[in-house]
């Protein structure tokens, strides 16, 4: 029976030890045959250090040959691309574990892991003048000056070039890693400049002759005008794009269904699709390769958030978090099932994230938490994309964002999920959404829009019921629009919702207001949809709920034979 080595993102420590390997060594030949530089950003464990890891042993000169690694991969089957195989003088380095909380903790990692990189090629100094040989000494003893650093890469490429008389192949894994901590811990204009010095100014098209390939990858494009600005070798190859390299990160349906009938567990695709699918590179449907693997790996387990729980999500909520009514509204939809549709923009800085809504949503797309297909035009001839969250597993993020904003404590969450499943009295309903109003109220206050943004987040609370009612938000109903309707999907919970949310102002009465609000879903006929779906009546529960300010009243009217006319409030 085959394996995964889970957590083995070492292309030979993998081939050696007789793991189970998902083939994607074409992306050799795309290496080959595209640009002098190529920036490939794509979510987090969806295979880009396996992948670096193989061009690695591909084309690194070695003493003894790495060729067997590939033998009987599709690469092996193109002559022209394997007299590549073991000819380069290759400098790898991952950014992952650059990751610090201070810029000067950066530095001193950047001193270590540089000198490290250096003694690996300690050789090369007997080709350099004294002064250049005093500074490589530098480096390697970790006494270098940031100047040192600032040239290091790209000295070491021109060295590796002058001793081998051979072109260099660099290769940067997670490159943004140490970037995206910095934007958290507040120096990432210190960082940015290093970056730009450093990664930038090697790969610079005055080393061309030096340099053969060079390979970076990252989650983000981010920080392109003060990184890359000066790279006209550079080829951004975003998930956005139809090309070759579309399919060389994560599983595609073609491997999926390899991997089910190597692993003799077609039984489990339909769970796997519902799970870890949902994915769009290119034109390219994607599986998150982690999640699979890890699934596949725990089997009998059931499916769970693999992928969520290998890093922390805290930057996608704090931007959420910070995010507008707009924003909020947004995640309405998508939490109830809807698309949004908004241009994605390729070349954010992090600093431009909460500028607008769609560079969130692009930000939220690029690190994995969105699906993004069927562009159209907008009205200002922008590619607009349909965004959806793409299976349950990414659910799980937003429900724990919404977890994060509305605590788990005696009367939270929990206690109101309890409250619709088990259809308790209304009275226990408006304490719960009581204490949700008090919690939310600096948001009132900065949103002026109290109705919108508490229907925004009642919503999203109950999304959490979303295997036990089809949710929806705003659907056409009768004769106008519900704001909420649930719809029962299990016999074990049969009753429907159908909620309307009113804000008045402090001169309103709070009783007349709720009799109002349910003669609305009675006479424009909001539970009519539920209904015509095969919910009977008197299932059906009809709830007003009222914001006064931070007071909530919630109202309930029956609308079945035994409960037909009876209206109330408290």
């Amino acid at each position: 029976m085959p394996q995964f080595r889970i957590g083995t993102d070492d292309f030979k420590e993998l081939i050696d030890e007789g793991g189970y390997f998902v083939d994607k060594t074409l992306l050799i030949r795309e290496i080959i045959e595209g640009s002098k530089v190529t920036l490939l950003p794509r979510p987090r464990r969806f295979g880009k250090t396996l992948n670096m890891t193989m061009l690695r042993y591909f084309f690194e000169k070695t003493e003894i040959s790495n060729a067997y690694l590939f033998e009987g991969l599709e690469i092996a089957k193109y002559p022209e691309y394997m007299k590549h195989q073991g000819q380069y003088p290759v400098i790898y380095l991952s950014l992952k574990d650059f990751k610090r909380a201070s810029f000067e903790s950066f530095l001193q990692a950047v001193q270590i892991e540089i000198s490290r990189l250096f003694q690996t090629f300690s050789h090369i100094q007997s080709i350099l003048d004294n002064g250049r040989k005093e500074r490589f000494l530098r480096i390697c003893r970790e006494e270098g000056d940031i100047d040192d650093y600032y040239s290091s890469l790209k000295e070491l490429i021109l060295y590796c070039y002058q001793y081998y008389q051979k072109p260099v192949i660099v290769i940067i894994d997670e490159y943004d890693a140490p970037m995206i901590e910095a934007w958290t811990n507040g120096y990432y204009d210190k960082i940015s400049q290093f970056m730009r010095f450093w990664l930038g100014g090697s790969l610079k098209p005055d080393n061309a002759l030096a340099l053969y390939r060079a390979v970076v990858t990252g989650i983000l494009r981010v920080a392109k005008e003060s990184i890359f600005s000066e790279l006209n070798n550079l080829k951004v190859c975003t998930t956005l794009q139809q090309n070759n390299l579309a399919s060389m990160f994560g599983f595609t349906e073609e491997d999926i269904n390899k991997i089910l009938h190597d692993f003799q567990i077609t039984e489990h695709g339909l769970l796997i699709r519902e799970w870890y699918n949902g994915y769009l590179f290119g034109s390219n449907t994607i599986y998150n390769p982690w999640s699979v693997t890890t699934y596949i790996d725990n089997l009998p387990d059931e499916p769970g958030p693999h992928w969520l729980n290998t890093s922390s999500n805290l930057l996608i909520y704090e931007e959420l978090e910070a995010g507008g009514p707009e924003i909020k509204r947004d995640l309405e939809h998508l939490l109830s099932g809807q698309d949004l549709r908004y241009p994605l923009s390729e070349t954010i800085t992090f600093k431009d994230i909460g500028i607008s809504p769609s560079n969130i949503w692009s930000f939220l797309y690029f690190s994995g938490y969105l699906c993004a297909d069927d562009p159209q035009p907008d009205i200002r001839g922008r590619s607009a994309y349909r965004l959806s969250i793409p299976n349950k597993e990414i659910s799980f993020a937003y429900e724990t964002f919404i977890e994060r904003i509305y605590p788990g404590k005696p009367g939270g969450l929990d206690a109101l999920m309890d409250w619709f499943i088990h259809s308790n009295p209304v009275i226990e309903l408006e304490k719960l959404l009581q204490d949700l109003a008090l919690q939310l109220v600096s948001m009132y206050d900065l949103a002026k829009l109290p109705e919108a943004v508490f229907h925004a987040f009642v919503l999203g609370l109950l999304a959490n019921l979303r295997y036990v009612y089809e949710i929806r938000s705003n659907p056409e109903s009768g004769y106008g629009r519900a704001d909420i309707i649930m719809v029962p999907k299990s016999p074990k919970y049969p009753t429907a919702y159908v909620i309307e949310f009113k804000s008045i102002s402090q001169k309103k009465d709070l009783i007349r207001s709720c009799s109002s609000a349910l003669a609305q879903i009675r006479e424009r006929g909001y539970p009519v949809v539920v209904h015509n779906v095969g919910i009977p009546l008197e299932q059906i529960r009809s709830l007003a709920i009222i914001l006064q300010g931070k007071q909530v009243m919630v109202g309930e009217e029956g609308v079945g034979e035994n409960r037909k006319g009876l209206g109330f409030c408290r």
